[in-house]
């Protein structure tokens, strides 16, 4: 007869090897998904102000504001395994001071279940753009 023990270590082997399966099954089933789509996103307004900023210091800074088309279905995108989508925005420039920036503007997070097809126009960036100096003009 065996033990308890080793019919113990028979039922949790034989439970890991199952869920191991399972698992690569999950794998398998999105993998080969294509989950590319196009996006379609036009600048419609640029403006770079130069205003003095308070929070820091008095020195005079670029402020950005960009107003922007954005055209993207995003239904094909959503399968049994995806249960959010989170989608941002953002610039990215060199300046005299900094060789890359980058800068998120805007923002939006998708669950499933919501409207994916966005047609978003005149859109207002969602953070504020300011520059470390002049290096926007």
């Amino acid at each position: 007869m065996h033990s308890f023990l080793s019919r113990g270590n028979a039922i949790l082997a034989y439970t890991l090897s199952v869920l191991s399966f399972l698992t690569f099954v999950c794998f398998l089933s999105t993998v080969l998904v294509d989950s590319r789509t196009g996006v379609d996103i036009n600048t419609v307004k640029i403006v770079v102000k130069n205003v003095p900023d308070y929070s820091a210091s008095r020195e005079e800074n670029d402020l950005g504001f960009i107003t922007f088309d954005l055209q993207a279905n995003l239904t094909k995108i959503f399968n049994w395994n995806v249960k959010q989508l989170f989608l941002y925005l953002t610039a990215e420039y060199i300046t005299p001071s900094n060789v890359l920036n980058q800068v998120v503007l805007w923002d939006r997070i998708i669950l499933r279940g919501e409207n994916a097809d966005l047609k978003f126009k005149n859109m207002n960036t969602k953070y504020y753009f300011w520059d470390d100096g002049k290096g926007l003009k």
